[in-house]
């Protein structure tokens, strides 16, 4: 799994990294059911307003034949970062209850 974090607008610090670890190990939990050797990068853009005390956090995984995408926008940074993994881990919720769903229906088919 590769890791890219962009700062614009916003000092990077040893808080915020923390903060994206922690939510970093949730994602790493579940993304677990796709093989390790599949190609998995995830991006996280952290932005501050110019205008006002608003700060923004997108986030993207990329997966082999799919993209997860959230975007959050808060003004306490550390809520933006964890509101949009909270929506990437349930993505990745949905999209595993649908892949076993078809290897449940997959394995049915081929014991008929």
């Amino acid at each position: 799994m590769r890791v890219e974090v962009t700062y614009k607008n916003v000092e990077k610090s040893e808080f915020l990294e923390n903060v994206i670890d922690k939510d970093l190990e949730k994602i790493g939990r579940r993304i677990q059911m796709f093989r390790e050797n599949d190609p998995i990068h995830i991006t996280v853009h952290l932005e501050k307003s110019q205008h006002c005390e608003e700060y923004l956090c997108n986030s993207h995984i990329y997966l082999p034949k799919r993209v997860l995408r959230a975007d959050s926008r808060e003004s306490n940074m550390a809520t933006a970062i964890n509101k949009a993994f909270a929506a990437l881990a349930k993505q990745l919720e949905k999209l595993k209850c649908k892949v076993e769903a078809h290897l449940k229906r997959r394995d049915t088919r081929q014991t008929r």
